[in-house]
């Protein structure tokens, strides 16, 4: 019989309202009215209750959505429901839209232990923002941010999407350095994905193309190391000791509880995913798709998640953990990247360089 594994000290939970939506989103998410998020609220405590079988949760993640587009009585509401959780919690984030974190919001944040905030700012440039259908200004960030550390958080991430259309690479640059003066801790850049069903895919907007997105990664890289941020993540740079330690679980391989629509978690050998129906979720039918992971499956993920980012993959470890020598069975491959600088081997840990990220989907599938 399988060992049962600890229970997971992760929690993430998933607030699907926004006050529009954005023209680019694919996410599980809808318009925000008060009735739904009533409903809503009502089904996510049941769930929380029912699933979450630790108390001693380390960290949280609220996101979205918008969980700031809740009204104020509403995000109490949800912070109350949680703070049972969130007692040892060491980092506890919670994501928010420039227009909708109020000074309000923000005092009910600092009330409820929440230690740190991610943004969606998207770009810096106003004319952009409306093109795209976001409703705050650069301005609004400012203000945003200034406010929060009024209130003593001052762990913030900063959101920046590349590749939108009708921004330069001259105004890309801009952007990076516009969010630098601010002084975010962390800073996520992900390249723009066009989904089905969303305005963009509609209007037939296209994705950067593979040399665009890795010029504008590169440039990105170079002024974020200026400034003091390590590239320690795919998509994420951060000031040293503020790297996610919530999203580190996910790229560690480790267990998490995901609570609320469409929510992913992973529990013992199960990895599953809530229904993405509305209706069902607030009628206590959650429908949830399961995948049992087998041990070999085990083994993929650990090698796809840790190799996100730069600390790698330790062969030792993995070796005592699923049998595999990865070396000695990849040596060819493995020197191979690592002569050409997509990988290092030092102590023992196999990581990638900036470049290696750049084209980890190959090196897997090489080392899989």
């Amino acid at each position: 019989m399988r060992t049962k594994i600890n229970l997971p000290t992760a929690l993430y939970i998933h607030i699907p309202f926004c006050e529009s939506i954005c023209d680019y989103c694919d996410f599980t998410k809808l318009q925000y009215f008060h009735s739904f998020a009533k409903k809503y609220l009502v089904a996510l405590k049941r769930e929380l209750n029912e699933r979450v079988q630790n108390k001693d949760i380390k960290t949280i993640y609220i996101g979205g959505g918008t969980p700031t587009s809740l009204d104020d009585k509403q995000f109490e509401a949800l912070l109350k429901m949680v703070e049972p959780y969130s007692k040892n919690a060491i980092e506890y984030t919670v994501e928010a839209n420039p227009e909708s974190l109020s000074l309000s919001k923000i005092k009910q944040l600092k009330k409820y232990g929440v230690n740190r905030v991610s943004i969606g700012v998207e770009s810096t440039h106003d004319q952009i923002l409306k093109s795209i259908n976001r409703k705050h200004t650069f301005s609004d960030v400012k203000s945003v941010m200034r406010n929060l550390r009024d209130n003593n958080i001052d762990n913030i991430n900063l959101d920046l999407i590349i590749g939108l259309p009708n921004v330069s690479f001259k105004m890309l640059e801009e952007d990076i350095k516009n969010i630098l003066s601010l002084k975010p801790k962390h800073i996520s850049c992900y390249s723009l994905t066009v989904h089905e069903h969303t305005v963009f895919y509609i209007n037939k907007i296209e994705e950067p193309d593979e040399e665009f997105a890795y010029q504008a990664y590169k440039s990105i890289n170079s002024l974020l190391e200026k400034s003091g941020f390590t590239h320690y993540e795919v998509s994420n740079w951060a000031l040293p000791g503020y790297e996610s330690k919530h999203n580190l679980v996910y790229w560690n391989n480790k267990r998490y509880y995901g609570i609320g629509l469409g929510a992913s978690g992973y529990i013992d050998n199960i990895r599953y995913k809530n229904s993405t129906n509305f209706n069902q979720y607030v009628s206590f039918m959650n429908e949830i798709e399961q995948e049992i992971v087998t041990p070999s499956d085990e083994k993929d993920y650990e090698l796809m998640l840790r190799l996100r980012t730069k600390f790698g993959v330790n062969l030792i470890d993995y070796q005592k953990k699923f049998g595999v020598d990865l070396y000695a069975s990849h040596k060819q491959v493995i020197d191979e990247y690592i002569a050409q600088g997509y990988l290092t081997l030092q102590d023992n840990v196999l990581a990638p360089t900036f470049e290696g990220m750049m084209i980890l989907d190959k090196i897997y599938l090489d080392l899989a």
